[in-house]
């Protein structure tokens, strides 16, 4: 069974009547955390099988009989048990993952003092695991681990962590006139006031392939390759490197071959020889390959081919945070002292100023949240509108809810 470890160590200190200040530590141990684990099927790099290279900058023109290819890559039958007759996914949840929690934060409160109630917080937290989404409750964080055989390759920071967090709310009691006027102690007496404002940095998410790139029969988890030439927050696919008859090389969209599928690899792009004749002995319609090289060179995170290494780590990219004002009126008419009618007015994001994020920017309201199957795209360099938040997530917009309460 899952075990959770949790310590604490707070101090606080009254600085007026009615104010306290509290610095406050929290650490959170999780251990024998669930895994999804495909067990009968293992990577092609666990079975000896070497990587093919993808080409960042200079694609070479030739090749020779020690050149390696995909060949081997293609030919791998990740499945261990179909020998026993499981050709199907055997999929169990082991405790194997861990993770760690670490948080410091600062509270202020201020309880009524004239009519005003104040309270504000700032945390800051790092929460690092090698496993959090294995219920897919997030298309943008995969529920496998890009190699289960080897979930240390998958510590980082988790899904859940944020590492700025400040909330700060406030009500005021309008003081009441005194008077004897029926019209002032009906309209203007009995007013209260609030606000609360939330901001938080953004959620971890990993950058995928949607790619098989490791052989092991899932594309869960099959991370990209990072750039350093790369400019922006820009993706790309990629072409593969074939060999053609001769010793000289062509990319799988054109050039030597005439080679005719400029969708690239993760696409379904391959080294298509459109001449092949079936019937023309030794014609051949598949070109091996020796490797990958981007679509746009200038691409900061480009796709890993089939049979090629990721080189970015799991949610090596946060998504934008968000901030979010709301405001609160109530107004009270009383009947007698213990019987009154009240009226409330609640603003949602009353700047209308948009965010856009994950998470969800209101704590009172829906506006904002993003429902996760409609973001994948957004971790995919395949996708034209690759990391532009604008085009997959909600910013929200202000938001205006009445209601109407009698106490008696």
């Amino acid at each position: 069974m899952p075990k959770i470890l949790t310590w604490s160590l707070g101090v606080q200190h009254e600085l007026y009547k009615n104010a306290t200040l509290e610095v406050r530590y929290l650490g959170t141990r999780g251990l024998s955390l669930p895994v999804q684990f495909r067990r009968n099927f293992e990577s092609a790099f666990d079975a000896g099988i070497a990587p093919l290279p993808t080409f960042l900058t200079n694609v070479p023109a030739t090749w020779n009989a020690q050149t390696p290819t995909d060949a081997a890559f293609n030919a791998f039958d990740p499945n261990t048990y179909a020998q026993f007759g499981f050709q199907g996914n055997v999929t169990s949840d082991p405790p194997m993952a861990s993770s760690i929690y670490h948080a410091g934060s600062v509270n202020f409160t201020q309880h009524s003092n004239h009519g005003l109630t104040f309270n504000a917080n700032y945390t800051y937290s790092h929460t690092i695991d090698d496993a959090t989404n294995e219920f897919f409750t997030s298309l943008l964080n995969p529920r496998r681990a890009q190699d289960t055989t080897r979930l240390d390759q998958d510590r980082a920071s988790s899904d859940l962590d944020v590492r700025h967090h400040f909330a700060m709310s406030w009500t005021y009691q309008v003081p009441n006139l005194k008077s004897d006027s029926a019209f002032v102690k009906t309209f203007v007496n009995g007013f209260q006031i609030g606000s609360v404002f939330l901001a938080q940095s953004g959620q971890p998410i990993t950058l995928q392939s949607a790619v098989d790139s490791n052989g092991n029969g899932d594309t869960a988890g099959d991370r990209v390759v990072f750039n350093p030439q790369g400019v922006g927050l820009t993706g790309s696919d990629v072409f593969a490197v074939c060999e053609i008859p001769g010793g000289t090389t062509a990319f799988s969209n054109g050039g030597p071959g005439a080679f005719n599928t400029p969708t690239g690899v993760a696409n379904g792009g391959a080294c298509f020889n459109p001449a092949f004749n079936a019937n023309t002995p030794g014609s051949q319609q598949f070109f091996p390959a020796i490797g990958y090289a981007p679509v746009d060179p200038k691409a900061k995170y480009v796709v890993a081919g089939p049979g090629a290494l990721t080189t970015v780590g799991r949610n090596s990219f946060r998504s934008p945070g968000f901030s979010d004002l709301n405001m609160n009126i109530v107004k009270n008419f009383h009947f007698s002292e213990s019987k009154y009618l009240q009226f409330k007015a609640d603003v949602f994001n009353i700047l209308n100023h948009p965010s856009y994020a994950l998470s969800n920017g209101n704590v009172f309201s829906t506006t904002g949240v993003t429902v996760a199957t409609t973001t994948q795209g957004y971790a995919l360099p395949i996708d034209p509108n690759f990391l532009q938040p604008k085009s997959f997530f909600s910013g929200g917009i202000r938001s205006i809810t009445l209601g109407l309460k009698f106490v008696f």
